[in-house]
């Protein structure tokens, strides 16, 4: 019989892992590559947390939506990485968020928006916004199928991306799930549903992105580091597995000041 797996406890050992990581990170970094992949770390745990936090409440369809969130992290940073355009994503992602906070300032109908922080909009920033323009700065989208298939990883974009869409843009069934919770009216056929595997997926991403990330770096990262996450990924599979060992290791070296990094 197959030991039922803690998901909290494990996502609570990737979180403590993830913030050494992030804290030493923010010591040793400057370039916007740099930056982004250290952001990258932060936002994959906070969407794993989120998605446990819907899964523990019966919201298996807003977590799909997190979860394929979550890949689309994955497909960014794979996309990023192998076309050396981390400077061209920072570029035109600050022309859009120019763009979103201008359209909604211009809106005669709440100018009550012009004093809120969300919408400000720096002295510098309309130069920058106007050069970048001149400088006509182009930035095409990953498809998520071909980058991950590049990556022999299409049946993630088949069973993970492509499946969790059908949550994300409503369909003719869209609500049915939410209805029957709710009502608790029967038959219910989506109680029958396993919904560990949301979860369970959303790790293996998880680990995917951090794996990824300490690979793009320039800095040689602990075997321990990455003996973690191959550990974590054996325990949500029900291998036998040395998580615990692993993860009391890196505690034990992080007590005695040891650091995490390769000299």
């Amino acid at each position: 019989m197959k030991k039922e797996i803690e998901y909290s406890e494990v996502i609570d050992k990737l979180e403590i892992f993830s913030k050494w990581f992030l804290f030493k990170l923010t010591e040793k970094i400057s370039l916007k590559k740099e930056l982004y992949l250290r952001n990258s770390l932060a936002k994959n745990i906070s969407l794993l947390k989120s998605i446990d936090i819907l899964r523990k409440q019966g919201s298996y369809n807003e977590g799909w939506i997190l979860y394929r969130s979550l890949v689309e992290r994955l497909v960014y940073i794979y996309y990023l990485t192998e076309n050396d355009c981390f400077d061209l994503f920072d570029d035109w992602s600050f022309i859009k968020k120019y763009e979103y906070r201008n359209n909604a300032r211009a809106d005669e109908k709440f100018k009550n928006i012009l004093v809120d922080p969300n919408f400000k909009v720096k002295p510098e920033e309309p130069k920058k916004y106007k050069i970048l323009k001149e400088n006509n700065i182009k930035w095409d989208k990953p498809d998520p199928f071909i980058i991950l298939k590049s990556k022999g990883l299409d049946f993630i974009y088949k069973f993970g991306y492509d499946f969790a869409s059908t949550h994300t843009h409503p369909l003719i069934s869209d609500g049915e799930y939410e209805f029957l919770s709710m009502t608790g009216l029967e038959p219910n056929p989506y109680i029958a549903i396993n919904q560990d595997y949301l979860i369970n997926n959303s790790i293996v991403i998880t680990t995917l992105i951090h794996q990824e990330v300490f690979n793009i770096l320039d800095f040689k990262f602990s075997s321990l580091a990455y003996s973690f996450l191959g550990e974590v990924n054996k325990l949500i599979n029900n291998e036998p597995n040395a998580c615990d060992e692993v993860f009391y290791k890196l505690l034990k070296m992080a007590e005695e000041g040891r650091s995490w990094f390769e000299k």
